[in-house]
């Protein structure tokens, strides 16, 4: 598990006993992720129902300190404070009759109680990460096209690089 964590470029990875098929990472960000290899879409259930009784031990694991002073002060509750979490079931697929109903996944995400869940069915590594950046880090994907600086003292934009740009973006959305 923890290496398919690592390949996913997430840091501060954090292992709890209440929920062992799972990590907790990315607690120096604003979103805090729980992500668990599943075989079946109720295999989240027992990882929901258990986090509101982790709440301490999240809260004390977290690094990003004005966050935490407001939680730890009950200035705000800690299910607002969390509104950003995320609860991501990893699914391996090795052979079509593994492959999760859509009809059922989608009921299954649209149930936001405690956590947002995104279920993310992949054949092999590189899958995963491509489906688990335009899910979760869709900012990893952006940040790979070129950029075009736009100073006011160079000549014009060169239009070539616009279109190209423009081009690349096309590409990836055709692609998805």
């Amino acid at each position: 598990m923890d290496e398919v964590i690592k390949g996913l470029g997430l840091a501060n990875i954090i292992f709890f006993e209440e929920l062992p098929n799972c990590r907790v990472c990315n607690l120096d960000k604003d979103k805090i992720l729980i992500i668990c290899e599943i075989e079946l879409l109720k295999d989240l259930d027992s990882v929901i129902t258990r986090l509101p009784g982790l709440r301490r031990k999240i809260m004390d694991k977290i690094n990003n300190q004005n966050n935490k002073e407001f939680v730890q002060n009950e200035k705000i509750p800690m299910s607002k404070f969390l509104w950003d979490m995320y609860v991501i079931g990893l699914h391996k697929v090795n052979s079509e009759d593994q492959v999760f109903n859509p009809a059922s996944v989608s009921e299954y995400e649209r149930d936001r109680f405690i956590a947002r869940k995104i279920i993310i069915q992949y054949e092999h590594g590189d899958d995963l990460k491509q489906k688990f950046d335009q899910l979760i880090f869709p900012e990893r994907i952006l940040n790979t096209f070129p950029t075009i600086a736009n100073d006011e003292d160079k000549e014009s934009i060169n239009l070539d690089s616009v279109r190209t740009l423009i081009k690349n973006i096309d590409n990836l959305i055709k692609e998805d």
